[in-house]
């Protein structure tokens, strides 16, 4: 089912750099932030970068120590609310092999997100690149979005597009390199989003004056209390709604400041995260993560082989189709031999397990395989 484009927008910009959100639950229990009885607890979370390039754009394909270095960023500005990524693999796909990409790469009549073509197309394209969505966010660096928008995400698992994820602009990605055509300190561009894909909407969400709502911060505006609602900001220096007035300070990642000052969730920002993924997103962030592991060992070896040859005349088990391409055979068999003696990521092992391995520990966060 694909959606109409004018029920997907809650947020839109325009005239300047911006971001959408699509915010497919309407639960009051997701609306709500709601105190969690224990602290946040460390998350893990296994992702993939998809980077699509095309040769209309020619720095779109965008080199592994930039892939890696913003792998890195994410990392360095969630540590402090309590996330991890595990990055399992980077996917390079090249558009132009896609029949319809020049209407794609139109910057007004078909792009992407709110061309109601570019939608359609784009979960055509997408459907066959994208890892399960329900247990791993999937990134896309893709070259161009309508307007001004860098990047866009859902709040919340849809089943309904395989779009679903976290959108970044090509020239918005990263922090180094000759693709970035702004000049931005730090670029906190897919911080935000993912903050977005956690849980988070615009601090200014329904804000139309300063100070707007605080009686009822957890079930309006943004839902969290300690983010005193503001109007879109584009400056730091100069914000629309004076600094220190109901203790706002213009720092927040989920807002529109340039990167530079873009440096903080607060407290409640932190608990909303983690109070609402279980909710949003219940098969992300359970820390591990193994393609072929059959027994639950967290390792891949001979009793997942064996446990697939037991089932080897079942074209329709659902659990071995590691690859996605609907069927149980020999290619699944080719993805688990490919991991052999791999840990799951996230994974402690007993350590009276003594399962051989006689491949090589793969690295942490560095996967080629891949495994969908």
């Amino acid at each position: 089912m694909r959606y109409l484009l004018a029920m997907l927008l809650p947020v839109l910009a325009y005239g300047q750099d911006s971001c959408v959100v699509f915010d497919p639950t309407l639960d009051y229990e997701v609306r709500s932030m709601g105190y969690t009885p224990d602290p946040p607890t460390w998350t893990e979370i296994n992702y993939v970068i998809h980077v699509h390039h095309t040769d209309s754009f020619p720095d779109s394909y965008l080199p592994e120590p930039v892939i890696y270095d913003a792998h890195d960023h994410l990392n360095e500005e969630l540590e402090e609310a309590m996330f991890s990524f595990n990055l399992l693999a980077v996917e390079y796909h090249d558009f132009d092999e896609f029949e319809l990409a020049p209407a794609l790469l139109e910057p007004y009549y078909t792009c992407v997100p709110y061309s109601y073509m570019g939608w359609a197309e784009m979960n055509d394209y997408v459907s066959d690149l994208v890892w399960d969505r329900e247990i791993i966010m999937n990134v896309h660096v893709f070259p161009q979005f309508c307007s001004g928008i860098l990047g866009f995400a859902w709040t919340a698992y849809s089943e309904d597009t395989p779009m679903e994820g976290v959108w970044v602009r090509t020239d918005a990605f990263g922090r180094t390199g000759d693709h970035l055509t702004h000049p931005r300190d730090g670029n906190k561009t897919l911080i935000h989003e993912v903050g977005h894909y956690l849980g988070l909407h615009h601090v200014f969400r329904n804000v139309e004056f300063c100070g707007q709502n605080l009686g009822g911060c957890e079930e309006s505006g943004d839902y969290v209390c300690d983010t005193p609602p503001t109007k879109i900001n584009w400056s730091c220096e100069n914000p629309i709604c004076p600094p220190g007035l109901y203790d706002y300070t213009p720092n927040n990642h989920m807002d529109y400041y340039v990167d530079s000052c873009r440096t903080n969730f607060t407290d409640g920002q932190i608990e909303r995260m983690h109070a609402v993924l279980p909710i949003t997103r219940p098969g992300i962030g359970a820390g591990t993560y193994c393609a072929g592991d059959f027994d639950g060992d967290l390792v891949v070896g001979s009793d997942d082989l064996l446990i697939m040859l037991s089932h080897i005349q079942e074209l329709d088990w659902q659990e071995g189709d590691l690859n996605g391409d609907g069927v149980f055979n020999i290619y699944d068999l080719q993805v688990v031999l490919a991991n052999w003696g791999n840990e799951c990521y996230g994974a402690e092992l007993d350590p009276f397990y003594r399962e051989e391995r006689p491949g090589l520990k793969q690295e942490r966060g560095r996967s080629p395989f891949p495994f969908k």
